[in-house]
């Protein structure tokens, strides 16, 4: 019996295990490396002006700022320094931290079965539990939705500090040297901090850890455990009084407003009811899984689905402490424990989403391999149901993960599962305007302002869809009742003073765009559209300010620098316009109007000769210009003419 537990931690068994594994994860997720960005994947990695240069990165954002999720984005920024927008990269960097969750939960499995007296008949639980995981349906959105990368990552380097943790405190013969305590309680630390920057689900850490240490004593030795409790605490109370200060608060977050407003009773006695109905639900039968589920706040605490899932919890939890297994025990535990920071008393936007059960649903993994396991009467049909079970996970995995190749086609699923839901309606139409499939948006729209008539995104998007379509008052009209409603986006703003600038109406675009710059004033379009605005009714010094602006953002904008030189012009300040467009020339050689401009420009000073080259550069862009043909007539007739 021995030589066979030996050969279960051998390096070749072990080999032979995560070479399993990770064929596995790739298998699973092989078809989602080229999945394209999806809804908050916009402002989190493709506009996102903070990540746009790693060598800035510590100036914009900074590693030390944590409660930015300065690690999370980090990744993004190392992400687009290699490979820019190809969404390959992201996808790989996802896939691997998935992969290397499923190798590390392994080890940590291994070290877990210390808690079990007769570990022999648990040999293989690292292998299964790490299965489970890689294959669960539920991890697609973690894995496949890049923004969804901070579960993952999170999770990964949460498992890294407690396999370092359960190495510091297992029980041995001799005491670990001080130099060996000192390195993993710095490995610990250094990855709790990533972890940290990454996500704050990490922060449950200290009381998995007191859990652990808990169920590894022997209970008549407990006694001793309260300064261990103590010390183990300690780190989060430290975080909680950094957080107040940093953040003001504990238990609300800024960047989401709905943290503030929604009620924490209702919010915790909903989540009681989603953890059951839900996430354990699809963990169990991971069926018809959904991108945005339509589960609503409890309106008050008389609910029969919530009374329900009250008494489940409690038969669970009496069945779960009544068996001997401390493994069981640390599984149930670590499920409920892990999934507090989501779904306790701190209200989030959405009630419930699949990508939070990435680190909980592996005290499910752990839970559920421990129970094919121990069915040693029936060994034959359980080791059955477990290879189907796998079996049948990992094609629900492959085919969820399908439904991410498309934005179209993942926003339609979730139409199907949530058809009450007007946010995914807006949603779905907006997937259709990026593909100029505005008739099937507008339907979607009308829908959307059915289930919520106040709905200022609805209208908004309406607003883009007549802008798109040139009906410029439409647009107008639609835009300003989003704004009536309180939409506080800013490209709502941007596009009714485009709308603006397209009747001429510069007069009336500029308050529009200067809320627009104000509210996101490092896009370089909206400084670009503003000055333009300014210019045309004069207003030359703003104008160049906006024009510099957006220079300084984009240094390679042959428009506002050829506009600049068009100031100048108007200026009379003949040299400096030149000068302005030969530098607009130097950035984009095939931009007609800069071309025509300095032919102007010369033919103004008589330098015919220099001013056909850019008359016949303008022919070749637009042959049927008859006014650059005009003008080149002109200049050679000039020419032929010779100096008066």
């Amino acid at each position: 019996m021995n030589s066979k537990i030996t050969n279960m931690g051998s390096i070749g068994y072990q080999l032979k295990s995560i070479t399993i594994l990770i064929c596995m994860g790739l298998l699973a997720f092989w078809a989602t490396f080229h999945s394209p960005f999806l809804y908050d994947d916009a402002h989190a990695i493709v506009e996102n002006p903070y990540i746009k240069h790693l060598s800035d990165f510590q100036k914009s954002i900074g590693i030390e700022n944590i409660f930015n999720r300065s690690v999370l984005l980090l990744t993004f920024a190392v992400n687009r320094e290699i490979g820019g927008l190809d969404v390959f990269g992201y996808h790989l960097t996802n896939v691997l931290v998935h992969i290397l969750t499923g190798v590390v939960w392994y080890f940590l499995v291994s070290e877990l079965l210390l808690l079990e007296p007769s570990r022999y008949r648990l040999k293989r639980l690292p292998l299964i539990c790490a299965s489970i995981h890689l294959v669960n349906p539920l991890t697609v959105e973690t894995v496949t939705y890049i923004s969804s990368r901070s579960s993952g990552l999170a999770t990964f380097f949460y498992l890294l500090a407690f396999y370092i943790f359960c190495r510091l405190v297992r029980p041995r013969k001799e005491n670990l040297a001080w130099t060996g305590k000192l390195l993993c309680i710095a490995g610990i630390s250094g990855f709790l901090f990533l972890g940290v920057g990454t996500k704050e689900i990490v922060v449950t850490f200290p009381l998995m850890a007191i859990v652990y240490i808990w169920l590894i004593t022997p209970a008549d030795e407990r006694k001793s455990l309260k300064a261990k409790i103590g010390v183990l605490l300690l780190p989060l109370l430290i975080y909680f009084c950094y957080r107040y200060i940093e953040q003001g608060n504990i238990f609300s977050l800024k960047a989401d407003p709905t943290s503030g407003e929604t009620s924490r009773f209702l919010y915790f006695f909903s989540q009681i009811k989603v953890a059951v109905h839900y996430y354990l639900l699809k963990l169990f039968l991971p069926f018809n899984l959904n991108f945005e589920p339509d589960i609503r706040l409890l309106p008050d605490f008389i609910d029969g689905q919530l009374v329900c899932a009250g008494a489940i919890l409690g038969v669970g939890a009496v069945m779960v402490f009544r068996h001997k297994s401390h493994v069981l025990q640390f599984a149930a535990l670590w499920f409920f424990i892990t999934l507090l920071p989501s779904s306790s008393f701190i209200p989030l936007k959405q009630i419930a989403t699949e990508h939070r059960t990435y680190l909980p649903g592996l005290g499910f993994s752990l839970a559920l391999g421990w129970l094919f396991l121990s069915t040693q009467s029936v060994r034959t049909l359980a080791t059955g149901l477990l290879l189907a079970f796998l079996s049948l996970t990992f094609l629900l995995t492959v085919n969820r993960s399908l439904d991410y190749r498309s934005a179209i086609r993942l926003w339609q699923d979730t139409a199907e599962k949530s058809p009450n839901k007007a946010l995914v309606h807006n949603n779905l139409a907006t997937v259709y305007m990026e593909s100029k499939m505005f008739e099937e948006a507008k339907e979607e729209l009308a829908i959307t302002l059915q289930l919520n008539p106040t709905q200022s995104d609805a209208y908004a998007n309406l607003g883009h869809i007549h802008f798109q379509q040139e009906h410029w008052n439409e647009a107008i009209e639609e835009f300003n009742q989003a704004i009536t409603l309180g939409s506080n986006k800013p490209d709502t703003y941007y596009f009714a003073g485009l709308a603006w600038n397209k009747q001429k109406a510069y007069g009336q675009a500029i308050p529009f765009l200067q809320k627009a710059v104000s509210m996101r004033s490092h896009n370089a379009d909206y400084h670009f559209a503003l000055g333009d605005a300014l210019r045309q009714v004069g207003a030359f010094d703003e104008a160049l300010r906006e024009f510099r602006r957006t220079l300084a953002i984009k240094p390679e904008h042959p428009q506002a620098q050829n506009n600049i030189g068009v100031i100048f012009w108007n200026l009379q300040a003949y040299e400096k316009a030149e000068v302005e467009f030969k530098k607009a020339l130097d950035i984009q050689q095939d931009l007609p109007e800069i071309h025509h401009n300095l032919a102007a420009l010369h033919l103004k000073n008589n330098r015919y000769a220099d001013a056909v080259p850019h008359l016949e550069q303008v022919l070749r862009l637009q042959p049927g210009n008859t006014t650059a043909q005009k003008l080149l007539d002109h200049a050679m007739s000039q020419m032929k003419k010779g100096p008066s």
